[in-house]
């Protein structure tokens, strides 16, 4: 075994399939399999489960796959003139509709300014659509509100604790967020969003008489129906550049304001875990100018902040 059998094997687990890793280290598909098949033969066990397209790592090749990277880490640092060029690698990424319009443009926009050399290949889907997408390695890690219930092959980690608002036209009616959503027609997310389901049990909660006359399955939509004067409705406080337009005015839902908690959710023996960690740290970078690298904001005070919280 040589280090360039070690820089294949590693190409392929960031690339997801031979024929990328080929294309990106000067090999032809061919080659790569016959340098994975030599290197099992080697070794003495089966690194890839040929039955599924393309081939996946095994438990055994994903055990190897982080001792090669700590192996080429050593080898590069013998010597500058070692080094090569990153290959970089394929995330394939997952995102709520709201996040796509709010932080994670500002996060990939963060990784490319590090070089990271990832490409990202994106899906925009509902938190329930992108969880079955994880579990069943379609994706490799995703954007998503808590999980009510976690699959033990899966790991959340949150990085934001993301508050709503109350969202209405100048000429709406009302001072305060109940008399808003009570005196004006109501815009509500499409019922199987997590977020619409967070918002409802909240509305529910308070005892809020809404009338809903629309719903609609993405954030811009709501805002735009809002912003021309159509209805009134509650919405994640993305805490971007011009989140709303001119038109709209927007107050806290609740006091203290309701909450849901966003993180990344990725398998747990995922073999890109390093592309998501950097994922990860850069989210946490530009979820708010408030918050410590790392760190979630404070939660609210209180027995029955706490609970919505939690649900959030």
């Amino acid at each position: 075994m040589d280090v360039k059998t070690l820089y294949t094997l590693v190409a392929v687990a960031d690339r997801g399939s031979f024929g990328e890793a080929g294309k990106v280290i000067g090999l032809s598909l061919s080659a790569v399999s016959m340098q994975m098949a030599a290197l099992e033969e080697e070794l003495g066990i089966v690194l890839f489960d040929r039955s599924r397209r393309p081939p996946v790592l095994t438990a055994s090749g994903l055990s190897l796959i982080h001792r090669a990277r700590d192996l080429i880490a050593h080898w590069e640092s013998l010597s500058e003139s070692l080094k090569r060029e990153a290959a970089g690698g394929v995330l394939k990424l997952g995102a709520v509709h709201t996040s796509v319009s709010g932080l994670l443009p500002l996060a990939l926009k963060r990784l490319q300014q590090q070089g990271q050399g990832i490409e990202i290949r994106l899906t925009v889907g509902l938190t329930h659509e992108l969880e079955m997408a994880v579990y069943h390695r379609q994706i490799d890690v995703a954007l998503v509100t808590e999980p009510e219930i976690c699959r033990g092959e899966l790991e959340f980690t949150p990085f934001f604790d993301e508050p709503f608002v109350v969202i209405a036209h100048k000429s709406a009616v009302g001072d305060t967020d109940q008399e808003i959503l009570e005196n004006n027609p109501y815009v509500r997310f499409n019922r199987l969003a997590r977020v619409a389901r967070i918002i409802n049990d909240e509305i529910a909660r308070r005892g809020l008489r809404v009338e809903s006359t629309m719903e609609i399955d993405s954030l811009d939509g709501v805002v735009a129906m809002v912003a021309n004067g159509l209805g009134v409705s509650v919405v994640p406080a993305r805490g971007v550049t011009n989140e709303f337009p001119a038109s709209i005015r927007k107050l806290p839902f609740g006091d203290p304001p309701l909450t849901r908690r966003l993180g990344i959710l990725v398998p747990r023996d995922n073999p890109r875990t390093h592309f998501s960690q950097a994922l990860l740290d850069a989210l946490r970078e530009v979820s708010s100018p408030a918050t410590t690298r790392g760190a979630l904001p404070a939660k609210p005070r209180g027995k029955a902040s706490d609970s919505r919280a939690r649900r959030a």
